[in-house]
């Protein structure tokens, strides 16, 4: 029975693989098909739509590059970046004992380390895109984000009475050193953002609905929104690698389990 349990198992995290695989070759397909566009032939299409069946009426999936403008950035918490977009997490590490039984049956005491979330936040703004023709809006909302590290740091031991202070986020103390068991280990406080005035690539869909023109999350269910610091080039060589490694491994586990049911089958 162990074994055709195994077996189920491991087959069912084949085909979470499998689809895994497929995924990404899907979002390979999307950004190879679809066309790029400049910020004055959206503009252009959507008055052109308009002007023939009313505005609010123009859709396109499209894919657009150029340079991070926002008139209003935020700032981020750790590092004070000026951005269109980050997301921070403080993550406490620990070290705790427990009690379980040896080969023998006799308890004996062990030691683990583990983490927890103390802290996260995540936010984004509307931003423009400049390239060599003009601007177009994009509301990142929804989108799959491709950014970068900006902030990395291991604050070793337990929260000392003045706390942590990184630009403009604070952290005082809030566990017990030992509380439960558990000895702190120390503080890791990471930040990732797209900062101004980087290139971005953008695929989404163009729409001019209450009277703006801006690239949002397609109103297509499952239809890939990007929003990458990475070249387009660098995600379709990325998710090429993705899903042929999955694929590789959806067969590598797919087999095993097979194995796993004979096996269960005969010895049952």
């Amino acid at each position: 029975m162990p074994f055709i349990i195994a077996g189920i198992v491991l087959i069912l995290i084949a085909v979470g693989l499998y689809f895994g695989s497929k995924s990404q070759k899907k979002r390979l397909g999307e950004m190879a098909a679809t066309q790029t566009s400049s910020a004055t032939e959206l503009a252009e299409l959507a008055a052109a739509v308009a002007k023939d069946i009313g505005p609010g009426s123009f859709n396109q999936i499209t894919e657009v590059k150029g340079t991070i403008e926002c008139a209003a950035p935020l700032v981020s918490e750790l590092s004070e970046t000026s951005c269109v977009h980050y997301s921070m997490s403080v993550t406490r590490e620990y070290e705790e004992t427990y009690w379980e039984n040896d080969s023998e049956g006799h308890q004996v005491q062990r030691t683990r380390r583990g983490s927890e979330s103390v802290a996260s936040n995540t936010r984004s703004v509307p931003f423009l895109i400049r390239d060599s023709t003009g601007t177009i809006e994009v509301d990142p909302d929804g989108a799959k984000i491709f950014d970068e590290k900006v902030f990395s740091q291991f604050q070793q031991g337990e929260v000392g009475g003045d706390g942590y202070r990184f630009g403009q986020f604070s952290f005082g103390s809030s566990f017990a050193s030992f509380a439960g068991g558990r000895r702190t280990i120390g503080y890791r406080f990471e930040e990732s953002a797209i900062p101004l005035g980087r290139a971005l690539y953008v695929l989404g869909e163009a729409v001019d609905t209450g009277g703006r023109l801006r690239v949002a999350k397609p109103g297509k269910k499952g239809a890939s929104f990007i929003v990458s610091l990475k070249t387009e080039e660098q995600l379709a060589a990325g998710a090429q690698s993705t899903a042929k490694g999955l694929f590789i491994a959806a067969i590598v586990v797919a087999v095993l389990g097979v194995v796993g049911l004979v096996v269960g089958i005969i010895k049952g």
